[in-house]
Protein backbone atom coordinates (compact mmCIF):
# COMPACT_ATOMS: atom_id res chain seq x y z
CA UNK A 1 0.00 0.00 0.00
CA UNK A 2 1.37 3.46 -0.95
CA UNK A 3 0.44 6.66 0.84
CA UNK A 4 -0.39 9.70 -1.49
CA UNK A 5 0.10 12.92 0.47
CA UNK A 6 -1.98 16.34 -0.62
CA UNK A 7 -1.19 19.06 0.87
CA UNK A 8 -4.15 21.85 0.76
CA UNK A 9 -3.68 25.98 1.37
CA UNK A 10 -6.67 27.68 3.94
CA UNK A 11 -6.36 30.74 4.68
CA UNK A 12 -8.71 33.50 6.21
CA UNK A 13 -11.71 34.88 3.73
CA UNK A 14 -10.42 38.64 4.82
CA UNK A 15 -6.69 39.29 4.21
CA UNK A 16 -4.20 38.46 6.74
CA UNK A 17 -1.20 37.67 7.34
CA UNK A 18 -2.38 33.90 8.39
CA UNK A 19 -1.55 30.79 6.16
CA UNK A 20 -2.80 27.50 7.29
CA UNK A 21 -1.85 24.45 5.51
CA UNK A 22 -3.75 21.07 6.26
CA UNK A 23 -2.07 17.93 5.05
CA UNK A 24 -4.35 15.11 4.15
CA UNK A 25 -3.19 11.45 3.29
CA UNK A 26 -5.06 9.08 1.04
CA UNK A 27 -4.21 5.80 1.07
CA UNK A 28 -3.26 3.93 -2.23
CA UNK A 29 -4.26 0.16 -2.11
CA UNK A 30 -1.85 -1.63 -4.70
CA UNK A 31 0.37 -4.16 -4.55
CA UNK A 32 4.22 -3.01 -3.76
CA UNK A 33 6.37 -3.17 -6.90
CA UNK A 34 8.46 -6.37 -5.92
CA UNK A 35 5.13 -8.48 -6.48
CA UNK A 36 5.14 -7.56 -9.83
CA UNK A 37 7.04 -9.03 -13.25
CA UNK A 38 5.41 -6.75 -15.51
CA UNK A 39 6.51 -3.50 -15.16
CA UNK A 40 3.82 -2.37 -17.75
CA UNK A 41 1.39 -3.67 -15.73
CA UNK A 42 2.36 -2.04 -12.84
CA UNK A 43 2.35 1.50 -14.00
CA UNK A 44 -0.98 0.81 -15.19
CA UNK A 45 -2.51 -0.11 -11.94
CA UNK A 46 -0.46 2.48 -10.66
CA UNK A 47 -1.67 4.93 -12.72
CA UNK A 48 -5.41 3.74 -12.47
CA UNK A 49 -5.06 3.57 -8.68
CA UNK A 50 -3.70 7.42 -8.52
CA UNK A 51 -6.92 8.30 -10.77
CA UNK A 52 -9.22 7.24 -7.82
CA UNK A 53 -7.76 8.62 -5.32
CA UNK A 54 -6.65 12.48 -6.91
CA UNK A 55 -8.68 14.11 -10.00
CA UNK A 56 -5.91 15.82 -10.73
CA UNK A 57 -3.38 13.24 -11.36
CA UNK A 58 -3.18 12.67 -15.60
CA UNK A 59 -0.46 11.19 -17.52
CA UNK A 60 0.85 15.06 -17.88
CA UNK A 61 1.20 15.50 -13.70
CA UNK A 62 3.25 12.23 -14.06
CA UNK A 63 5.53 13.83 -17.07
CA UNK A 64 6.04 16.92 -14.93
CA UNK A 65 6.71 15.04 -11.68
CA UNK A 66 9.36 12.81 -13.82
CA UNK A 67 10.75 15.77 -15.82
CA UNK A 68 9.76 14.04 -19.50
CA UNK A 69 8.51 16.68 -21.92
CA UNK A 70 6.26 14.30 -23.60
CA UNK A 71 3.10 14.96 -21.27
CA UNK A 72 1.65 10.85 -22.88
CA UNK A 73 5.16 9.33 -22.27
CA UNK A 74 3.77 7.06 -19.42
CA UNK A 75 0.39 6.40 -21.17
CA UNK A 76 2.87 5.24 -24.85
CA UNK A 77 4.56 3.28 -22.07
CA UNK A 78 1.86 1.56 -20.76
CA UNK A 79 0.76 0.54 -24.09
CA UNK A 80 3.68 -0.98 -25.11
CA UNK A 81 4.56 1.87 -27.59
CA UNK A 82 7.84 3.43 -25.71
CA UNK A 83 10.32 1.52 -23.64
CA UNK A 84 12.09 2.83 -20.74
CA UNK A 85 16.10 3.80 -21.02
CA UNK A 86 18.31 4.24 -18.24
CA UNK A 87 17.71 7.57 -18.19
CA UNK A 88 13.84 7.33 -17.86
CA UNK A 89 14.29 4.49 -15.70
CA UNK A 90 15.72 6.71 -13.11
CA UNK A 91 13.18 9.54 -13.84
CA UNK A 92 10.38 6.97 -13.44
CA UNK A 93 11.73 6.17 -9.72
CA UNK A 94 11.84 9.82 -9.23
CA UNK A 95 8.47 10.37 -9.95
CA UNK A 96 6.88 7.02 -8.49
CA UNK A 97 8.68 7.94 -5.11
CA UNK A 98 10.58 4.48 -4.58
CA UNK A 99 13.38 4.68 -1.71
CA UNK A 100 16.70 2.50 -3.05
CA UNK A 101 15.49 -0.19 -3.18
CA UNK A 102 12.09 -0.42 -4.80
CA UNK A 103 13.99 1.22 -8.04
CA UNK A 104 16.65 -1.13 -7.68
CA UNK A 105 14.17 -3.57 -8.26
CA UNK A 106 11.97 -1.65 -10.86
CA UNK A 107 15.21 -1.42 -13.11
CA UNK A 108 15.64 -5.18 -13.19
CA UNK A 109 12.20 -5.48 -13.51
CA UNK A 110 12.29 -3.42 -16.55
CA UNK A 111 15.01 -4.77 -18.41
CA UNK A 112 13.93 -8.16 -17.64
CA UNK A 113 10.39 -7.72 -19.36
CA UNK A 114 12.87 -5.90 -22.23
CA UNK A 115 15.23 -8.53 -22.99
CA UNK A 116 16.16 -9.65 -26.03
CA UNK A 117 17.90 -13.11 -25.15
CA UNK A 118 16.41 -16.02 -22.24
CA UNK A 119 20.14 -15.38 -20.19
CA UNK A 120 19.61 -11.51 -20.32
CA UNK A 121 15.95 -12.50 -18.77
CA UNK A 122 17.46 -15.10 -16.22
CA UNK A 123 20.11 -12.61 -15.58
CA UNK A 124 17.93 -10.39 -14.29
CA UNK A 125 14.97 -12.18 -12.69
CA UNK A 126 17.70 -13.62 -10.89
CA UNK A 127 18.32 -10.48 -8.83
CA UNK A 128 14.25 -9.70 -8.57
CA UNK A 129 14.23 -12.56 -7.62
CA UNK A 130 16.35 -12.66 -4.66
CA UNK A 131 14.96 -9.39 -3.81
CA UNK A 132 11.20 -10.91 -3.90
CA UNK A 133 12.82 -13.24 -1.03
CA UNK A 134 13.53 -10.03 1.06
CA UNK A 135 10.07 -9.12 1.24
CA UNK A 136 6.85 -9.97 3.02
CA UNK A 137 4.64 -10.07 -0.18
CA UNK A 138 6.09 -13.20 -1.76
CA UNK A 139 4.47 -14.16 -5.24
CA UNK A 140 3.76 -17.62 -6.21
CA UNK A 141 5.62 -16.61 -9.29
CA UNK A 142 9.25 -16.62 -7.75
CA UNK A 143 8.40 -20.12 -6.08
CA UNK A 144 7.45 -21.41 -9.70
CA UNK A 145 10.62 -20.13 -10.95
CA UNK A 146 12.82 -22.40 -7.96
CA UNK A 147 10.50 -25.67 -8.37
CA UNK A 148 11.18 -25.65 -12.23
CA UNK A 149 15.08 -23.94 -12.13
CA UNK A 150 15.68 -27.43 -10.17
CA UNK A 151 15.58 -30.04 -12.06
CA UNK A 152 15.42 -32.46 -8.86
CA UNK A 153 12.70 -31.29 -7.14
CA UNK A 154 9.87 -32.70 -9.26
CA UNK A 155 11.80 -36.16 -8.93
CA UNK A 156 11.86 -35.46 -5.04
CA UNK A 157 8.28 -34.76 -5.33
CA UNK A 158 8.05 -38.11 -6.51
CA UNK A 159 10.09 -39.88 -4.47
CA UNK A 160 8.42 -38.81 -1.13
CA UNK A 161 5.30 -40.90 -2.56
CA UNK A 162 7.34 -43.65 -3.40
CA UNK A 163 7.93 -44.73 0.18
CA UNK A 164 7.19 -43.65 3.40
CA UNK A 165 9.91 -41.00 3.59
CA UNK A 166 10.10 -39.47 7.58
CA UNK A 167 13.50 -37.10 7.33
CA UNK A 168 15.74 -39.32 6.18
CA UNK A 169 17.32 -36.69 3.82
CA UNK A 170 20.76 -38.99 3.27
CA UNK A 171 18.41 -41.52 1.92
CA UNK A 172 16.28 -38.93 0.04
CA UNK A 173 19.47 -37.58 -1.59
CA UNK A 174 20.66 -41.15 -2.92
CA UNK A 175 17.81 -42.37 -4.20
CA UNK A 176 18.07 -39.72 -6.85
CA UNK A 177 19.80 -40.46 -9.42
CA UNK A 178 22.80 -38.60 -10.24
CA UNK A 179 22.89 -38.16 -6.77
CA UNK A 180 22.34 -34.96 -4.68
CA UNK A 181 23.51 -33.58 -1.61
CA UNK A 182 21.58 -33.92 1.60
CA UNK A 183 21.04 -29.75 1.43
CA UNK A 184 19.50 -29.55 -2.30
CA UNK A 185 16.96 -32.57 -0.78
CA UNK A 186 16.03 -30.41 2.49
CA UNK A 187 15.95 -27.73 -0.12
CA UNK A 188 13.25 -29.58 -2.26
CA UNK A 189 11.41 -30.31 0.83
CA UNK A 190 10.87 -27.36 2.15
CA UNK A 191 10.22 -25.83 -1.40
CA UNK A 192 7.63 -28.49 -1.72
CA UNK A 193 5.87 -27.93 1.34
CA UNK A 194 5.44 -24.38 0.90
CA UNK A 195 4.09 -24.42 -2.72
CA UNK A 196 1.46 -27.08 -0.86
CA UNK A 197 2.28 -29.76 -3.24
CA UNK A 198 3.03 -32.38 -0.62
CA UNK A 199 2.17 -32.37 2.68
CA UNK A 200 3.05 -34.12 6.15
CA UNK A 201 0.68 -36.77 7.83
CA UNK A 202 -0.09 -36.85 11.45
CA UNK A 203 2.51 -40.16 11.93
CA UNK A 204 5.59 -38.48 9.75
CA UNK A 205 5.90 -39.23 6.44
CA UNK A 206 4.74 -37.31 3.49
CA UNK A 207 2.36 -37.70 0.72
CA UNK A 208 1.52 -35.69 -2.52
CA UNK A 209 -1.12 -33.02 -2.63
CA UNK A 210 -3.59 -32.47 -6.00
CA UNK A 211 -1.81 -28.43 -6.15
CA UNK A 212 0.01 -28.35 -9.21
CA UNK A 213 2.17 -25.86 -10.69
CA UNK A 214 0.26 -23.58 -13.87
CA UNK A 215 2.72 -22.20 -15.84
CA UNK A 216 1.27 -19.79 -17.98
CA UNK A 217 2.78 -17.01 -16.79
CA UNK A 218 5.89 -15.66 -18.74
CA UNK A 219 8.37 -16.51 -15.61
CA UNK A 220 6.84 -20.03 -15.90
CA UNK A 221 7.37 -20.55 -18.98
CA UNK A 222 11.02 -18.95 -18.48
CA UNK A 223 11.64 -21.63 -15.55
CA UNK A 224 9.79 -24.59 -17.61
CA UNK A 225 12.18 -23.98 -20.83
CA UNK A 226 15.36 -24.23 -18.07
CA UNK A 227 14.43 -27.54 -16.83
CA UNK A 228 13.54 -29.11 -20.11
CA UNK A 229 17.07 -27.91 -21.24
CA UNK A 230 18.35 -29.41 -18.10
CA UNK A 231 15.71 -32.94 -18.76
CA UNK A 232 17.53 -32.95 -22.54
CA UNK A 233 21.10 -33.09 -20.76
CA UNK A 234 19.91 -36.04 -18.67
CA UNK A 235 18.52 -37.51 -21.62
CA UNK A 236 21.96 -37.39 -23.39
CA UNK A 237 23.99 -39.15 -20.07
CA UNK A 238 21.26 -41.50 -19.69
CA UNK A 239 22.20 -43.32 -23.46
CA UNK A 240 25.64 -43.72 -22.07
CA UNK A 241 24.92 -44.51 -18.59
CA UNK A 242 21.55 -46.13 -18.25
CA UNK A 243 21.00 -49.82 -19.69
CA UNK A 244 19.34 -50.13 -22.88
CA UNK A 245 16.65 -52.20 -20.78
CA UNK A 246 16.10 -49.86 -18.51
CA UNK A 247 15.15 -46.76 -21.15
CA UNK A 248 13.42 -45.66 -23.93
CA UNK A 249 15.22 -43.76 -26.52
CA UNK A 250 14.23 -43.01 -30.25
CA UNK A 251 13.27 -41.15 -32.84
CA UNK A 252 12.43 -40.48 -36.54
CA UNK A 253 13.67 -37.83 -38.75
CA UNK A 254 10.51 -36.40 -41.06
CA UNK A 255 9.64 -33.99 -44.15
CA UNK A 256 6.11 -32.60 -43.04
CA UNK A 257 3.57 -29.71 -43.83
CA UNK A 258 2.29 -27.21 -41.58
CA UNK A 259 -0.95 -29.29 -41.62
CA UNK A 260 0.82 -32.44 -40.46
CA UNK A 261 2.90 -30.54 -37.91
CA UNK A 262 -0.32 -29.49 -36.41
CA UNK A 263 -1.75 -33.04 -36.13
CA UNK A 264 1.27 -34.40 -34.98
CA UNK A 265 1.18 -31.45 -32.07
CA UNK A 266 -2.07 -32.62 -31.35
CA UNK A 267 -1.40 -36.93 -30.83
CA UNK A 268 1.84 -35.90 -28.69
CA UNK A 269 -0.90 -33.81 -26.20
CA UNK A 270 -3.06 -36.61 -26.08
CA UNK A 271 -0.01 -39.50 -25.98
CA UNK A 272 1.12 -36.64 -22.94
CA UNK A 273 -3.02 -37.02 -21.57
CA UNK A 274 -2.82 -40.93 -21.59
CA UNK A 275 0.67 -41.63 -20.33
CA UNK A 276 -0.79 -39.38 -16.91
CA UNK A 277 -3.67 -41.69 -17.09
CA UNK A 278 -1.56 -44.80 -17.06
CA UNK A 279 0.59 -43.58 -14.51
CA UNK A 280 -2.05 -42.78 -12.37
CA UNK A 281 -3.70 -46.17 -12.37
CA UNK A 282 -0.04 -47.43 -11.33
CA UNK A 283 0.17 -49.05 -7.63
CA UNK A 284 3.51 -50.00 -7.30
CA UNK A 285 5.57 -47.57 -8.23
CA UNK A 286 9.46 -47.95 -7.34
CA UNK A 287 11.28 -45.59 -9.81
CA UNK A 288 11.37 -41.99 -11.16
CA UNK A 289 11.25 -42.06 -14.58
CA UNK A 290 11.39 -38.38 -17.00
CA UNK A 291 8.83 -38.68 -20.18
CA UNK A 292 9.63 -36.22 -23.02
CA UNK A 293 8.48 -35.67 -26.22
CA UNK A 294 9.78 -33.03 -28.88
CA UNK A 295 8.98 -32.53 -32.05
CA UNK A 296 11.21 -29.37 -33.60
CA UNK A 297 12.41 -28.32 -37.40
CA UNK A 298 16.15 -29.28 -38.75
CA UNK A 299 15.56 -27.22 -41.67
CA UNK A 300 14.38 -24.35 -43.24
CA UNK A 301 10.73 -24.62 -44.66
CA UNK A 302 11.00 -27.10 -48.18
CA UNK A 303 8.64 -28.65 -50.89
CA UNK A 304 9.48 -31.99 -50.01
CA UNK A 305 11.22 -34.27 -47.52
CA UNK A 306 12.25 -38.21 -46.87
CA UNK A 307 11.46 -40.04 -44.11
CA UNK A 308 14.35 -41.37 -42.15
CA UNK A 309 14.30 -43.92 -38.85
CA UNK A 310 16.96 -42.99 -36.87
CA UNK A 311 17.77 -45.58 -33.49
CA UNK A 312 20.34 -44.52 -31.28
Amino acid sequence: MYTLCIHILLFPAFFSDRIFILTLYYPIYMNPVFSYIDYRLFLREYYEERKKTSRFFSYRYFAQKAGINSPNFLKQVIESKRNLTNQTIDKFSIALKFNEKEARFFRHLVFFNQAKSVQEKQEHYAVMLSMMHTVKEQRLTALQHEYYNYWFVPVIRELVNLYEFKGDYKKLAVAVTPQISVREARFAVKLLKRLGMIEQLPEGSYRQTDSAIISDSSVARMAVRSFNREMLRKAETALDNTPVEERQIFGVTVGISKECYNVLAAEMAAFRDRVIAIVNRDSNSDRVYQVHLQLFPLSRRLETGNDTEVQP
